[in-house]
């Protein structure tokens, strides 16, 4: 599963209450937070999940898609399932929507899925299915909302036992661990173009800085663009080397820029001197690997 990481929200929730006001107390409650805090990465460990595929894609042609949930942690895991608004940021980050803004097209309406919540011993997995329920009228453009996974943590009394104090410090903390993916519905003519509107090659200031690319994306149309960036260093002598290469990489609607830190590995013995560094943007090759988008940066 490519990007198994790139999804995953860590949520803590803490309650505190506190009695007697004493120095003393104050020391006790900060010993019992960093205890707490121990427990919340125990529960992390034993709660990992995996998803896949990692976004659904629901054409005109298309009716019904299936997601897999798979419990890859050491204990057994409770997952809840729900649909849920996200907005992509220009920097690639996810937030939270409660109502559509211009040009927000949410699919979650459309989407009917079982089952809504699933019990997992560690290395089992549950099929959640999706079906597609287009209401009548409905404008052509992209739609889209979030599946979210989240593991629930069961209660640990041994832990809550130890966050007890006879200062009469209480201290109750518990981790949510969840994993989004995006489910798109493309109705009617949908279409997109994107380019680069600037790269710039940033190198180390030292031999322990790293070296970046700096990117800016623009996108057009009303559909999102997905693809791996991959950034090769063009000898004068022709010789190329991959120097860079991430993958997964979106821009979704309405959001029209996405700027993006690349790192740059530089082999052994490799000076980025005299050449041009070339920066592809593609659609991923099990989709054919086309070129939708190149810039060339000189290097001196």
């Amino acid at each position: 599963m490519r990007n198994k990481t790139s999804g995953w929200k860590f949520g803590a929730l803490c309650l505190l209450s506190k009695v007697g006001p004493s120095v003393r107390s104050l020391r006790l409650l900060f010993a019992i937070f960093i205890i707490s805090v121990l427990f919340i990465s125990d529960a992390i460990a034993a709660s990992q999940l995996m998803i896949t595929p990692t976004r659904i894609v629901f054409s005109d042609k298309t009716r019904s898609a299936s997601v897999t949930i798979i419990n890859t942690g050491d204990s057994p895991g409770t997952y809840r399932v729900s649909l849920v608004n996200k907005r992509m940021t220009v920097d690639g980050k996810f937030e939270d929507v409660k109502e559509a803004g211009p040009g927000e097209l949410f699919s979650d309406k459309m989407i009917r899925y079982s089952p809504r919540q699933v019990v997992l011993e560690p290395g089992k997995s549950q099929v959640v299915r999706l079906g597609l329920r287009k209401p009548s009228g409905l404008k052509a453009g992209e739609y889209r909302s979030h599946m979210l996974f989240r593991a629930i943590p069961e209660v640990n009394e041994s832990a809550e036992a130890n966050a007890q104090s006879s200062a009469g410090v209480t201290i109750k903390l518990t981790a949510i661990v969840g994993i989004s993916i995006p489910v798109i519905v493309r109705h009617g003519k949908t279409e997109a173009g994107v380019s680069f509107v600037s790269a710039k090659y940033l190198p180390g200031q030292s031999g322990k800085d790293r070296s970046y690319i700096m990117l800016e994306l623009e996108r057009s149309g009303n559909q999102s663009v997905y693809g791996d960036l991959l950034a090769e260093f063009i000898a004068s002598n022709g010789d190329r080397t991959v120097i860079s290469q991430v993958g997964g990489v979106a821009i979704y609607t309405p959001g029209a820029m996405r700027r993006i830190k690349l790192p740059v590995n530089i082999p052994a013995g490799l000076e980025l001197t005299k050449g041009a560094i070339q920066v592809l943007y593609r659609s991923p090759v099990d989709k054919g690997g086309r070129v939708l988008a190149q810039k060339q940066i000189k290097v001196p």
